[in-house]
Order: structure tokens, then sequence, then C-alpha cells
């Protein structure tokens, strides 16, 4: 891995080769900018943990030329890593746009976090950070404010375009203006760095509009129960959507999840949504007749702790899920997700209620570009090379071979981790690879998925955990029986007193052998481990304590 403070460098931390948890660097001239730094979220199958972090250690002897922290817009996967990475990222300079401040500055002060200095951005002004010239442009997407910028260089220019999708009528926000882009970016890019999240998709994503429309005929045909509706937190467009189609038709709104309200306490602080007051709190909500309330809550994805599993769990303290409600899925199954929402789904049937999905109605509208729509972007973008982010491999992969068909020149695949010289007039390619990976939140500390501490975890969650305390006196002769604690093992009160009993057998044989105490404490902790294997078919995280009186 070599580069010179000249290069023009890319290297994506995050994203690449996954969905979720997009961060991508660029360096020119000894200065770094970094793009996103999101979260992804897990999945249950990869340990006791919620979050997963971009790992940021490459960036550690580099903090002093790390110029900004550039958010392109307020989804988790894009800002969700930032309060939690923060100080380690020496308080480097935010900017971004209003609305994702909004929801950014709420993230800081949960966490007790106050007057973080983050630089408010507007769209077709152009700034200066060191030798990188940046330009924003509004793209649509199913948040307010989702960015693309155009960054020049003396060695090229790069078109990074976020998340986005081609949408005629998006309800919130203005449609992408493709002639004032075409105009600004014309002859100028030589990369683009695209979104390949709905590469697979060949027609256009859709539009909220139809969303509203299909909203409108469902909720005028239920009319014997309440309206339960999950989706995304950050979706304003889908809120609204749900909030104007009530107000029609004379139904009260119960917003519900904490994320949901501090997203809609940002929209109301950017002017967004401010029009509606049929929104109700959770106590008059239950006074309500079922038939003229919606609930909007956060858990399209199957999470345990989410408002919608909270209802279906029967764990709310003034509203349950009846027969005769209605709960739609108004949202993308997350890759990784299935199992958790296919769960829920079934909890859901089994109350009796009638459930909508994208499978059998128009309930939810993807926010990234089909193929038709990438097609669009590449003729407005003209650029001499592409790189796909925002995808798993096979994303990234189809996403190449589509745009060579379209004519686009030149391609590189990027995973995590790659280093992508960019220079101009020189051969564009990967030219080493960094340290990268993955950090998980646990408590408040940011932990390497290679900790000691997690592998512990891992091995205690699948196999249990004993901890054996064996109290002798300074001549080798037992005080008492070997005390045994074991409660994440199952196992018979007999086989215990037999454990005990072969402990002290083994610890006098061990004895007469002459060995210290750290050595007898290795040999007792293989006999426990394979007593137990052949016991219980476990073989636990086993801790042997000697005490010497």
């Amino acid at each position: 891995m070599k580069y010179s403070k000249d290069n023009l460098i890319f290297v994506p931390l995050g994203g690449s080769g996954e969905i979720g948890m997009n961060c991508n660097l660029i360096h020119f001239k000894n200065h770094w900018i970094m793009i996103d730094l999101g979260v992804t979220f897990n999945d249950n199958e990869l340990g006791a943990y919620d979050l997963i972090l971009p790992k940021i250690e490459f960036l550690e002897d580099k903090i002093d030329k790390l110029s900004a922290i550039i958010l392109t817009h307020a989804h988790e996967d894009h800002i969700g890593a930032v309060p939690y990475l923060y100080d380690k990222l020496g308080k480097t300079p935010i900017y971004t746009t209003s609305f994702t401040a909004s929801v950014l500055r709420r993230k800081f002060e949960s966490m007790g976090m106050k007057n973080v200095d983050i630089n408010i951005l507007t769209y077709g002004n152009q700034f200066e950070l060191g030798p990188f010239s940046i330009q924003l442009f509004s793209m649509t997407h199913s948040i307010p404010e989702s960015s693309a910028m155009l960054i020049k260089t003396e060695n090229g220019n790069i078109f990074h375009t976020g998340d986005w999708k081609i949408d005629p009528t998006p309800l919130i926000g203005d449609p992408i203006d493709c002639d004032y882009l075409k105009k600004k970016v014309k002859d100028k890019v030589d990369i683009m760095i695209c979104d390949s999240t709905n590469i697979f998709n060949a027609k256009p994503s859709g539009s909220e509009g139809e969303v509203r429309k299909n909203f409108r005929t469902i909720f005028k045909e239920h009319n014997s129960g309440k309206i339960i509706v999950t989706c995304f937190a950050s979706n304003i467009a889908r809120i609204e959507t749900i909030l104007k189609v009530s107000s029609e038709l004379k139904k009260c709104c119960l917003l519900l999840g904490r994320s949901l309200k501090r997203i809609f306490e940002s929209a109301r602080e950017n002017n967004l949504l401010t029009e509606f007051e049929n929104i109700v709190s959770e106590k008059d909500a239950k006074i309500i007749p079922d038939e003229n309330l919606v609930i909007i809550c956060t858990g399209s994805q199957g999470e345990s702790r989410a408002a919608l599993s909270r209802l279906i769990n029967n764990n709310h303290k003034f509203l349950e899920l009846k027969n005769k409600d209605l709960v739609i899925f108004s949202s993308r199954e997350i890759p990784g997700n299935e199992k958790k929402i296919n769960m829920v789904k079934s909890v859901v049937k089994k109350k009796g209620c009638l459930l909508l999905d994208h499978t059998n109605s128009k309930v939810h509208v993807s926010g990234h570009p089909s193929k038709e729509e990438l097609k669009e972007m590449y003729e407005w973008v003209s650029p001499d090379l592409l790189i796909p982010v925002h995808g798993e491999y096979r994303h990234l992969e189809e996403h190449i071979r589509f745009s060579k068909k379209m004519g686009i020149k030149h391609q590189i695949l990027v995973e995590n981790g790659d280093l992508v010289n960019l220079d101009k007039g020189k051969s564009r390619e990967i030219v080493g690879r960094i340290n990268s990976g993955r950090t998980v939140l646990k408590g408040n500390k940011i932990i390497s998925l290679n900790d000691k501490y997690l592998s512990d975890l891992n091995i205690i969650n699948t196999e249990g955990e004993i901890f054996i305390n064996i109290i002798s006196d300074l001549n080798d002769k037992l005080l008492s029986d070997p005390v045994i604690f074991c409660p994440s093992v199952p196992i018979e009160e007999s086989s215990i007193s037999e454990l005990r009993l072969k402990i002290t057998e083994e610890f006098i044989n061990l004895c007469k052998k002459s060995l210290d105490d750290n050595l007898l404490r290795d040999h007792i902790k293989i006999f426990v481990r394979s007593f137990l294997k052949n016991k219980v078919g476990l073989k636990p995280l086993t801790f042997i304590e000697i005490v010497r009186i």
C-alpha cells in the first residue's frame, strides 16, 4: 500500500460489499474527507449487540489530516455511527444540510453531547475544503435533503450520488433538477461513485404519489378496527402520506417509537409536517374508537424492542392488537432481517389481523435507483469511470456489468478496505488494502469484532460458563469441597456432586506432582471441560480459582 500526498485516492470503509454502514474516504494533497459514517444492525446471528460500526483504525494517525465529515442524508446507515466515533475522529468538522443536522443534533443530545459544531450546507453553493472544491445537489430519496456532491480536484473530479431515485412526484421536497445537474457536471466528471442498492430492479422504483393513492383506498375500505402502519422512522414522505390520508378520513394518528418521535421533531424544525392537527398522545389513543385510530410505529425490520413488537406481544401500557386490526408493513426488507420480520408477521396473523405488505399491495416504493433510473443518471453525468457502492458483492458486480452495456468506458469493483488510485492521466486501479472491518457497540463501548471479550461472550451464549473455587491450605490440604457455580450450563445436581468429587480427587493427585497453581488451574480446566462435554455435550467457558489460606 503506497500512495503519495499528491495522489487522488478513494477508500471505502463501509457499504461496499454490504448493505448499510456506508462510509467513504477521499484523499488529495495530504487532506482526507469522509463521506458518511453509518451503522448497520445486527441480525442476531453475530452476537449479543445491536449496532455495527465501521472500523476507523486506518485514520488514527491521520486525524490531523481529516478535513471534514460530509453527510449526504439522515438515514442511520449514513449518519448512525457519527455520535459514537466523533471523539475518536478528533471532533472533525461536520458538514451537512439543515434537516440532517437537526436529526444528528438530537442523536448527540441523547448521548449527553451538546454544542457540537455542525456546518449547514445549501444546495448550489460551492465551498472549499483544503484542496477540494465541493458542490451539493438535491436528490430525491425517501428522506428530505438527500444530497449528491461534485468534488473537484486538480487530479480529477468525482461525482458521489449518495442515495437517490428519480421520482417525478416525490411529495416531500422537489424532483431532481436534471437540467441544472447536467449543466453543472457536463464534461466535468471523471469518476462517478454510485448507489447500487436497487440494481436488480429493471423498472423504475415508483413514486410516493402511487403509495398515497393506494393508502387512501386501503384506509377507506377498513372500518372495523385500528390501522397500524410500520415503516422506517426516517421516511418523512411516508409519514406525511399516512397523516394526510388519515386527516382526510377524520382519523387520529399516534406516533409510536422514540426514533419516530425524534424524526418528527426534526421535520417540524425544518417546516415539514407542520399542518397536521390529528396527532394524539398514547393516553388519548386509548379512548379513541379503534376504527378512528391509525398508529404509525417503528419495527418494520422485526426489531424485538421496537414499538410494533411491543404491541403484538401485549407489552404496551394503553394499547393492544386485536383480531379486527389491519397491520401494514410499509417498507422494504433489509437483507438479513427476513427471519425476524417473518416471525413478527406470523404473530400478527395468529392474532387474526389482516396483514398487507409489498407482496400483496402497493404500500411501499424504494428510495433507490433501478436500471432505468441508472441509465438516465449515466446520461446526465457522463462519467469516464464508474465505482459502484452501497451494495453486496452481487450488486456491485451487476452494476458494473450493466454500466458496460450502457456505454460507460471504465469500471472498478471495490470492496471495503480497497485503496484506489484515481489520478487523472494514470492507471486508475486498486493499489493496495488498508486495515478495515467492523466494530460493535456493546453498552457504550466500541469493541473490535476480534476482541477476546466478544469471543468469550459468544462461547457463553452457545456453551455456557462455569466457575469453580478450590480452597486449600499451603500444604495442599483442601479446606472445603470445591464450590461450583454454573447457572448457564444445563446439568443435573447429581452430576455437579460427581464433578465436585472428581475435582477433589484430581486436585489431590496433581498436587503430588508438585505443580504450581497456574499449571494446576490449566489441568483442572481441561479435566472439567472434558467431564462436561461427556455429561451434557458442552464445553463451557471455564474459570478455576485456587485460594491458598
